[in-house]
């Protein structure tokens, strides 16, 4: 468990990356995501973006050595991570330094080659690494090309790569971890503590934009460990981190596109506008005394954060929206994690990037109003089918009928939107009658 909550320091060394994705970059974004205060030893200069390295130009020793000083000398260091390092004398130098300050939580990013297959480690440094670096590791988490270099060994499964994590843990570090990412499989990783192993499995996420996933695993890890979090904690959190990122990943450029490390600061930023949003549609719909369309308890109005990693992300009044004659009342206000029969049909819908919907009576007025006014409708027997039916997602608002729970769902990119979509539908059904 975390045993303080003032803001703690890390210390990244390595390189950094101009197009912002990996390296120095990557580190501090994600210390800072998560809380703490980043600090840095640039080891290196690279020209890159998504489609590769340009070109890289190591930092002269005494400069490496003096950043060190600098920041060590001055600022309590509560952790650390490395990752590229270049060549055997900045190894011989970052390990020498991680010793002469007693850093203790240091996380070792073996960082060998860049995403786009670029070398950034050389040859001889690998035994550098070895012999310096990993001793002084208190965490090492090379991904299997690195462990197979590291080892001599070849890596196709869980097995293997329980062989080789023993392995890279008699060199010196006190946890190793083996990434799983290059796996033919799901890509599991195994953490070993010299006694246990402990296997973190995951669903292969489909995207090529992964550049600078190591580098934020890593520095993850670091920041919570600083945080206070035992190392397997912070291990099985960092992962949590990293999946969300690529789960989320930026397509930014013309190659790999970096993760994206602002999923929770931005899901935590919306929470307030996500919260007022349903409450301004439904103060909308109260004033044009809406009742009629509602099912009283079954009718809800959903809104999701950006990022929806589960139900916890989803917003709704709690017990759904009341009705009594042409008025309608709320029991609750909005809140996330809501127990409501409509969450299952927003988990539905999230991945055609909809955020909001408002459920409403199955009559057949409603469905031609809707067309009306240029709304697709689309037929599903039932929820679970849902992901069956070919829907269009270049309509700003689709209404969907689910003809199992007998209701009409209006589906767009805010409840606001959809209320006034819904007073239109109401004003026609008048125009009509």
């Amino acid at each position: 468990m975390k045993t303080s909550s003032f803001i703690r320091n890390v210390l990244t060394i390595a390189g950094s990356d101009s197009g912002g994705g990996a390296g120095i970059q990557a580190d501090l974004k994600t210390i800072t995501a998560l809380g703490c205060f980043g600090m840095t030893v640039i080891t290196a200069i690279t020209a890159q973006n998504t489609l590769g390295v340009i070109d890289y130009m190591p930092v002269p020793l005494d400069m490496i050595e003096k950043q060190f000083d600098a920041v060590a000398s001055d600022i309590p260091i509560h952790s650390a991570k490395t990752g590229m390092l270049a060549n055997p004398d900045i190894v011989k130098l970052v390990a020498a330094k991680i010793k002469q300050y007693s850093i203790n939580n240091c996380v070792v990013d073996p960082v060998m080659v860049a995403k786009g297959g670029s070398k950034l480690l050389s040859d001889d440094a690998i035994q550098s690494v070895i012999q310096h670096l990993i001793p002084v590791a208190h965490v090492v988490t090379p991904n299997i090309h690195e462990a197979e270099v590291l080892t001599g060994m070849t890596i196709k499964n869980i097995n293997d790569m329980k062989d080789a994590a023993k392995k890279i843990y008699s060199f010196g570090a006190h946890y190793v971890v083996v990434k799983g990412g290059h796996l033919e499989s799901d890509p599991s990783d195994v953490i070993y503590d010299g006694k246990d192993f402990t296997v973190l499995k995951n669903k292969r996420i489909e995207t090529k934009n992964t550049h600078g996933t190591g580098c934020t695993f890593s520095s993850a890890i670091a920041t919570y460990v600083a945080k206070g979090y035992s190392t397997i904690e912070a291990i099985t959190k960092a992962k949590e981190f990293i999946t969300k990122a690529i789960t989320f990943s930026l397509p930014l450029g013309r190659g790999h596109g970096p993760t994206n490390h602002l999923v929770a600061i931005v899901n935590n930023e919306e929470k307030i506008h996500v919260v007022e949003e349903i409450q301004k549609a439904f103060s909308l719909l109260h004033a044009a005394k809406c009742g009629r369309m509602f099912l009283s308890g079954a009718s809800n109005i959903a809104y999701t954060l950006p990022y929806v990693i589960d139900t916890s992300d989803i917003a709704m009044f709690p017990g759904g929206i009341i009705v009594y004659n042409d008025s309608i009342f709320r029991v609750k206000d909005p809140s996330f994690g809501v127990d409501h029969p409509m969450l299952l049909f927003m988990q539905k819908i999230t991945p055609m990037h909809y955020r909001a919907a408002i459920n409403i009576k199955n009559e057949i007025e409603y469905k031609i109003n809707a067309q009306a006014l240029g709304i697709p409708v689309y037929t599903s027997l039932n929820i679970d089918s849902l992901q069956q039916t070919t829907i269009s997602e270049n309509n700003r608002i689709i209404c969907v009928e689910i003809k199992q729970d007998s209701m009409l769902y209006l589906i767009g990119n805010t409840p606001t939107e959809i209320a006034e979509t819904l007073l239109k539908i109401k004003k026609t059904e008048h125009t009509h009658a």
